[in-house]
């Protein structure tokens, strides 16, 4: 009798944190104004992207507006000024901060280029430090915006796959993200999340799913207005259990997979999992890597958001966990588990599972394994010719660290086999590697990521003592490698031509296939002028500027361009303009 009270309480405990949590979360979505910003634009908003969608290495910071093309109006969503103005070849490309009286900062990126006055105070900042990319505070008195106001056009500038613009809203004091879908812009959303597969985890050696200690994948369709296991499959669960969800939200009018807002997972209707996507921090993004299969990933390009957490994941997201979202599931009970996605607007995906349970009678054979990593102390690995050394907290959760190497007559080191590519690693550690052949230019010297492909990136590194040392943040092969070769410039522009004064700009693409482009340095008549890089579409360009070239006549060009290991390259050539 004592125990049943118990229990009792336990669970009436256990509903009513459940239910101020809930509380809470709509408290803190009903703190969020909704009528106090404008759209960022001046159409119908769909996306292609929304918040904490799940990303390489992060979770996206805001929604993607999709644009279809460049040139679009973009719009101060209310009162502020510009705080911040980042230029760069890769990540928002061209972007702006405004911070606004209310507490709030939003953020418009991948833009073509800003208002005309904020252009032009660009472009002399640009010019007076010589660089093209910079990241810059601004004094509240510089910019000050009113809400409709034109700040920018929209481009494709930066890390961006299509023309589109990435907006987000910021917590201002935090610098916090928050979920732009809480604010009250209008965006159509009446569709549910899709669910594509079921995995199950044995976190054990004594777990199973239908025999076996490995995950396994239960693919989901839909029939009956209900999501199922495809083909109505046996599932047989023994002891410690982890599940995950290959699940997307998608909106109206729109194809963009999208993120979900809500999960949760209840077994025989006891709640085991719950979180919710409303904010996060700059600094834990990288702890996606344990939210989501890492290797799924790296293998297969899928993305799954799992419903359990590795002891050393530290994402402030999750709002109840039972027992860190893992489940043991006992012989001879029959359990039904429930898996609930949400959208912010409440649509709702909703997969049953029914499930028998067995006990195993041994423990599965563990693979074998050169030294037991600590998740969180510092670590440290030696071997003849590679060291390693792991800082605190570098990993989400005990590594059972395997290593070896194998010769290589094309490299100057054997190729360093580190654990496995498909094994996430949260912060820098230390990778040395000595080289097995006597080297006269040390300073060409780096440490190479192999790929399977035979390619291979630049890990960089700097040659200290008779060995090569960088820091890393994945596994995989590496080894060392000679940087001896200049990058690459291949004109786009015909300087053939007599005369290049109905062109807008000159432009090039130059590459390096080994260490990577550092910097590249342009001048005309003798003097600097502003070369703009697309990263990735290696495209270097300049616009014709009449302020600063004088027309009618004939220039010389020339440009420099600057490998990682000090490689260089030149191109000169006159034209009329």
């Amino acid at each position: 009798m004592k125990m049943m009270h118990f229990k009792t309480n336990i669970i009436t405990f256990l509903s009513i944190l459940f239910f101020f949590h809930s509380t809470n979360l709509i408290a803190q979505q009903k703190n969020y104004p909704k009528n106090y910003f404008r759209s960022p634009v001046d159409f119908t908003i769909t996306l292609s992207g929304n918040f904490a969608e799940l990303r390489n290495n992060h979770f996206h910071s805001g929604i993607d507006i999709r644009t279809f093309t460049t040139g679009k109006k973009i719009y101060a969503i209310a009162d502020g000024y510009v705080s911040r103005i980042k230029v760069s070849a890769g990540g928002y490309g061209k972007a702006i901060y405004i911070d606004h009286p209310n507490g709030f900062t939003s953020v418009y990126g991948h833009l073509n280029r800003f208002n005309k006055e904020i252009n032009e105070f660009v472009k002399a900042h640009q010019y007076s430090k010589k660089t093209f990319a910079f990241d810059l505070n601004l004094e509240k008195d510089r910019f000050p915006v009113k809400k409709g106001d034109i700040i920018a056009i929209s481009g494709n500038t930066g890390s961006s796959a299509g023309p589109h613009l990435h907006f987000e809203i910021r917590d201002t004091k935090s610098e916090h993200p928050l979920n732009p879908l809480h604010f009250g812009f209008k965006i159509k959303d009446t569709t549910p999340p899709k669910i594509f597969n079921l995995y199950a985890y044995p976190m054990d050696s004594l777990s199973s799913v239908n025999g076996k200690n490995t995950r396994q994948k239960f693919p989901v369709t839909y029939y009956n207005n209900a999501f199922h296991l495809k083909g109505d499959p046996k599932v047989v669960l023994s002891g410690n259990i982890g599940f995950a969800l290959q699940v997307n939200d998608y909106l109206d009018n729109t194809w963009g997979k999208c993120g979900i807002y809500n999960m949760k997972v209840l077994v025989n209707d006891s709640l085991i999992t719950n979180y919710t996507f409303n904010k996060f921090s700059f600094d834990e993004s990288r702890y996606i890597n344990s939210h989501m299969d890492y290797a799924l990933n790296i293998t297969e390009k899928r993305r799954i958001h799992k419903c359990f957490k590795e002891p050393n994941n530290k994402l402030s997201v999750y709002n109840y966990f039972s027992n860190n979202g893992i489940y043991h599931f006992k012989a001879g009970t029959k359990y039904k588990i429930d898996f609930l996605a949400k959208d912010t607007k409440n649509n709702l995906a909703k997969l049953r599972v029914y499930a028998q349970s067995k006990e195993n009678t041994q423990a599965f054979k563990q693979a074998d394994y050169n030294q037991l990593l600590s998740a969180t102390s510092e670590n440290v690995f030696k071997a003849d010719a590679v060291e390693l050394k792991f800082p605190a907290n570098s990993f989400y959760t005990d590594i059972k660290f395997k290593y070896s190497h194998k010769a290589d007559t094309n490299l100057l080191s054997d190729i360093h086999s580190i654990h496995q590519k498909t094994t996430p690693v949260h912060r820098y550690y230390t990778l040395a590697i000595k080289p097995n052949k006597s080297i006269k230019n040390e300073n060409k010297l780096f440490i190479a990521s192999l790929e399977k492909d035979g390619k291979f990136s630049n890990v960089g590194g700097i040659y200290i003592n008779g060995w090569v040392k960088s820091k890393t943040r994945v596994f995989g092969d590496f080894a060392v490698v000679m940087d001896t070769i200049a990058p690459s410039i291949k004109s786009r522009t015909n300087f053939k031509l007599k005369n290049l004064s109905v062109r807008e700009k000159i432009s090039f693409t130059i590459k390096d296939e080994l260490s990577g482009i550092k910097s590249y340095n342009g001048m005309i008549d003798g003097k600097w002028v502003l070369f703009e890089f697309d990263a990735k579409n290696n495209h270097l360009f300049y616009t014709f500027d009449k302020k600063r070239l004088l027309p009618n006549r004939k220039h010389k060009l020339q440009l420099e361009v600057l490998d990682k290991l000090g490689n260089k390259s030149r191109f000169e050539s006159s034209f009329f303009w």
